[in-house]
């Protein structure tokens, strides 16, 4: 097969499945997680990086994990055991996720200076104290797992649609690739970074820059204490939006839901497992 016909192949394989950024994307718990009406995802990036070949009970649809566990970033010893709802703690290393162990696991890094707390489709979540790392199973390796959300935030939680988003749609028949991109359609709170793990040539994306504190005037938002904690966008399909534009500065991540049009394309792919999704990460 040509490289074009497969280039042509994941692109309508992105839209069908994948509809990250694009219209419908939110924070909501009650609406995380549901497949979207997805645009074209024009120019992605796919890397063939293997799977393990491990694999799960693909007909039985996987256990999902409820989270929930917290993190307190110290005993490193602690890493790997298993909490509550299937959720696993760390507090160093991230060898709480095992490639080849036929499980689809999220790392959830806090290299922020505060305490995060994290979020997202089919988990409760928990909180990681800085330093700290919490892991989650979400399913098998090889089931479908569509539309998938995470997010975090500091202190008070800002409510849905006002959250940096970490989104995927994991295990697909297109070369078993697992579809990810960074989302600041709605709003950006915290930076972040998405890293697919044991897969070198899979690609990273980074927004390390804190957009909050010189955000456009039309999209400040404070929580209760009058405290600046996101940057709201005022017109997610508006590419013009003072917000949309201040958004550009970070091309790893969505700055309103057509971006996927652009060049380079926020959207990644490849055959991974694992990933990590790190709060505040150091500049890549």
């Amino acid at each position: 097969m040509s490289s074009s016909t497969l280039w042509a192949l994941g692109a309508v394989l992105a839209a069908t499945l994948f509809g990250c950024g694009s219209n419908g994307s939110t924070s909501d718990p009650s609406s995380a997680g549901s497949p979207t009406a997805g645009t074209n995802v024009g120019g992605a990036s796919t890397t063939s990086g293997g799977k393990s070949g491990s694999g799960g009970d693909k007909s039985s649809g996987g256990d999902k994990s409820s989270g929930g566990a917290k993190s307190t970033g110290g005993d490193k010893s602690a890493a790997g055991a298993t909490s509550e709802g299937g959720a696993k703690t760390s507090g160093g290393d991230p060898d709480c996720a095992h490639d080849g162990d036929g499980k689809t696991t999220l790392v959830f890094v806090n290299d922020c200076e505060k305490t995060v707390t994290f979020r997202g489709s089919d988990i409760d979540g928990g909180t990681i104290e800085p330093g700290g790392v919490s892991c989650v199973d979400i399913g098998s390796d090889v089931e479908s797992l569509s539309a998938k959300r995470y997010w975090g935030f500091r202190g008070e939680d800002p409510g849905a649609e006002h959250h940096t988003l970490a989104e995927f749609t994991f295990n697909t028949d297109f070369n078993d690739f697992d579809w990810y991109n960074i989302s600041h359609v709605d709003a950006f709170n915290l930076p972040m970074q998405i890293a697919p793990l044991a897969r070198p040539k899979c690609e990273a994306l980074t927004c390390a820059v804190d957009l909050v504190p010189d955000c456009p005037e039309v999209g400040r938002y404070e929580d209760s204490n009058g405290d600046l904690v996101a940057c709201v966008s005022p017109d997610r399909n508006n590419a013009m939006s003072p917000v949309a534009e201040y958004f550009q500065q970070c091309d790893d991540a969505y700055a309103w839901s057509g971006d996927d049009q652009s060049k380079p394309s926020p959207v990644r792919a490849c055959a991974g497992e694992d990933f990590q999704i790190g709060f505040c990460p150091s500049a890549p």
